[in-house]
C-alpha cells in the first residue's frame, strides 16, 4: 500500500506547472547526457505531490526507468547508521562521548586510543583513506577485518580539530553497532528500523538469490555525455559484507518513509522510532564547532550526527542547495539525494544511477522554486 497518497499540488501549497517543468527538464538532461535515467518524488504533508521516473534503468538493454527501481543508495546509508548508534545510546548501551577503544581493542593503541563516538558521528575523527575502491572492490572479507586496519593505522591528523568527510569513520560505527548490539550491524538496521518502517524494497545486502535483484537499476560512471555501465543486477555486489558507510539499497518512497519519520520528530504511522530529542540532536549542526569564525560565515551545510544539515545559524543567505535552513537528509555518491525540509513540512527525493552527476542541486532548487505557501 502506498503510504503517500496522491492529492493535487495545488491543494499542498506546490505549484504544478512548476513540477511538471522540473520533470519535463530531467527529460531533456536524459537526452543530453547529463543522467542516464532518474525518478523524482516530492511529498508534502504527508502526500504525494508529483512521483515520475524518466530514462533508463538500464540504457544498453533498453530496460526503462520505473518507479519501483531499486537503487545503490551509498552514502544515504550513513543516516540510518547514525540512527542505529542513537538508538542504542537510548538503550543506555554506549555514550556519545565514549572512547571507541572501550569497544574495539584494534583502536587500543596509542594513535587511535583516545578517538570518540562523537568524533566519528561528526566526521571530525580525523580518519582518511577508504577500505574500498569503486574499481578494485576491497581486499578485506568481514567489516570487522576492515576496521581493524583502520583502528591499527589510526587517524591521520588530531581526532576534533577538524572535518573530514570519513568513509572509513562510518565502517567504525558498523562495527560499534556490532560489537555493542551481539549482531551484524545490517542485521540490527533491518530489525530496528527498515523493518518497523514496513521498508520491504530495502535491505543492506544484495545476495544473488534476491527476488528484488532484477529490479535493481545498473550504475554508471564517468561523467555528462560519457556514461559507462559499472555495475548492473546480474553481477554480485561489490563487496563481500555489508559496506556500513555505504551498503543500502532502497527506493525513494521506502526512503520517503524513513524521512518522514526524522521529520515527525522520531515517529510515524503510530511507530516510534526514536525519541524527539533524539532526533533534534542529530540534525542540528555538530561540525561547526572545528570551523573558524570565518569559514563559518560562509558556511550553510554543515554536518550533524551523520546527517547533512542546512542552517542559517551564520550565514543569512539561501542555503547551497535550494532548500531551507532546518532541511536535513544526505546524498549518495552514485547520485541519489533525499531531504526533508522542516520549514515546509517537504520531503524531496531524486534518485539517479549515474556517478557524482552535478544536477542534483539544480533539482532542489527547482522543487523549492515550486513553493507557493
Amino acid at each position: 500500500e502506498n503510504p503517500f497518497p496522491q492529492a493535487d499540488p495545488e491543494e499542498l501549497g506546490l505549484s504544478p506547472r512548476k513540477l511538471q517543468e522540473t520533470v519535463e527538464t530531467l527529460r531533456s538532461w536524459v537526452k543530453e547526457g547529463r543522467i542516464v535515467g532518474g525518478i523524482l518524488l516530492v511529498l508534502r504533508h504527508g502526500k504525494t505531490a508529483i512521483h515520475e521516473a524518466v530514462g533508463w534503468k538500464d540504457r544498453e538493454r533498453k530496460e526503462p526507468m520505473t518507479l519501483d527501481t531499486i537503487f545503490r543508495m551509498r552514502s544515504m546509508t550513513k543516516p540510518l547508521l547514525g540512527t542505529a548508534i542513537l538508538m542504542l545510546r537510548e538503550d543506555g548501551r554506549l555514550k556519545l562521548d565514549d572512547r571507541v577503544s572501550q569497544y574495539l581493542p584494534s583502536f587500543n593503541n596509542p594513535k587511535s586510543r583516545d578517538l570518540t563516538i562523537y568524533q566519528l558521528l561528526t566526521h571530525t575523527s580525523g580518519l582518511t583513506g577508504d577500505i574500498y575502491s569503486t574499481s578494485k572492490g576491497t581486499k578485506y572479507r568481514t567489516l570487522r577485518e576492515a576496521v581493524g586496519a583502520v583502528g591499527a593505522q589510526g587517524p591521520t591528523h588530531l581526532p576534533g580539530t577538524r572535518y573530514h568527510y570519513s568513509d572509513p569513520g562510518s565502517s567504525t560505527l558498523g562495527a560499534l553497532v556490532e560489537e555493542i548490539s551481539g549482531m551484524p550491524a545490517e542485521d540490527f538496521i533491518q530489525e530496528r528500523i527498515l523493518d518497523p518502517l514496513g521498508m520491504k524494497d530495502s535491505f543492506c545486502n544484495l545476495t544473488m538469490k534476491d527476488s528484488r535483484r532484477p529490479r535493481v537499476g545498473s550504475t554508471y560512471k564517468g561523467g555528462e555525455g560519457n556514461w559507462r555501465k559499472y555495475w548492473d543486477n546480474t553481477r554480485p555486489q561489490l563487496m563481500p559484507f555489508f559496506r556500513a558507510s555505504g551498503g543500502l539499497y532502497s527506493t525513494p518512497t521506502d526512503y520517503a518513509r524513513f524521512l518522514s519519520a526524522m521529520l515527525r520528530d522520531g515517529e510515524w504511522n503510530n511507530l516510534r522510532l526514536v525519541s524527539k530529542e533524539t532526533v533534534r540532536l542529530a540534525t542540528r549542526p555538530h561540525s561547526d564547532s572545528v570551523h573558524s569564525e570565518s569559514e563559518r560565515r560562509e558556511m550553510d551545510v554543515f554536518y550533524g550526527l551523520h546527517w547533512r544539515v542546512n542552517s542559517d545559524r551564520y550565514k543569512k543567505s539561501q542555503a547551497t542547495n535550494g532548500m531551507c535552513p532546518g532541511t536535513f537528509g544526505h546524498g549518495g555518491s552514485d547520485g541519489t539525494i533525499g531531504l526533508a525540509d522542516r520549514n515546509h513540512d517537504l520531503i524531496a527525493l531524486y534518485f539517479t544511477q549515474s556517478r557524482k552527476n552535478k544536477t542534483r542541486p539544480e533539482v532542489m532548487k527547482m522543487v523549492h522554486d515550486a513553493i507557493v505557501k
